[in-house]
């Protein structure tokens, strides 16, 4: 089943994808990286209306959050790694 969406959707679609690729929280804290506010802040939760009145889903890109700046654990990024075929010397 496909369902039309108007120009104006979609543009509204697109605005609030970016706002969600912005407005992550990377932080140990669980803060937003831009604004500062505890996560979901305010403009995330707006994004989010906008694709539950659509019913879309966001897109979500792999690494979005920075997972290493929460000090993930070497291991873990190894079995990642590992699973690829790709060899890391460092770990």
């Amino acid at each position: 089943m496909s369902v039309f969406l108007s120009a104006a959707a979609r543009e509204q679609l697109d605005f609030a994808q970016t706002q969600l690729d912005r407005h992550v929280a990377p932080s140990a804290d669980g803060r937003c990286a831009v604004c500062g506010e505890e996560d979901p802040c305010a403009l995330r939760r707006v994004a989010l209306r906008v694709f539950g009145r659509y019913g879309c889903l966001p897109r979500r890109w792999p690494g979005a959050s920075r997972p290493e700046q929460l000090s993930a654990p070497k291991a873990w990024s190894g079995w990642l790694q590992a699973t690829t075929g790709v060899d890391d010397p460092t770990v």
